[in-house]
């Protein structure tokens, strides 16, 4: 492996500007989305429709809380190493979840993709991502 290849996957992560991890699966397709803006993170998940034609996302929830939540989040999970991953589908599995993760942190576009095969603390920062939406939600309808 290339040294400078390595150096990317082990860097702490000290800025981001978005991050967003679309899933699918046969009864769900989302977007979680971090943004930030002005020291804070927004998070939103959005639902994936069909309208007109098109596909548009519906917000279904919405949390903001300082961006420091947001960039121990993606250290804890250590979303850096992610970049690069691609989890082909498992044989025999016949059905499962479908994931595509973009995000732009220090200055730099990593992503990782799988279907029902997914990096290390995947699902620490799915959990992640729902204490966030619980501990600092906000009420969607007025958004």
């Amino acid at each position: 492996m290339f040294k400078w290849f390595q150096k990317i996957k082990n860097e702490k992560i000290e800025t981001f500007e978005t991050v967003t991890l679309h899933t699918s699966g046969m009864r769900h397709v989302t977007d979680d989305e971090i943004v930030y803006k002005d020291g804070k993170a927004e998070v939103s998940k959005y639902g994936i429709g069909y309208e007109n034609g098109e596909h548009i996302r519906i917000l279904q929830k919405r949390a903001v809380c300082d961006a420091g939540v947001a960039l121990k989040l993606l250290n804890d999970c250590q979303v850096a190493s992610w970049d690069g991953f691609y989890g082909p589908h498992p044989k025999h599995i016949r059905d499962g979840t479908m994931f595509n993760f973009k995000a732009v942190v220090n200055g730099k576009e990593i992503s990782a993709r799988g279907s029902q095969n997914f990096p290390r603390h995947y699902r620490d920062f799915t959990d992640g991502l729902y204490e966030i939406y619980e501990k600092y939600k906000e009420d969607t309808e007025n958004v």
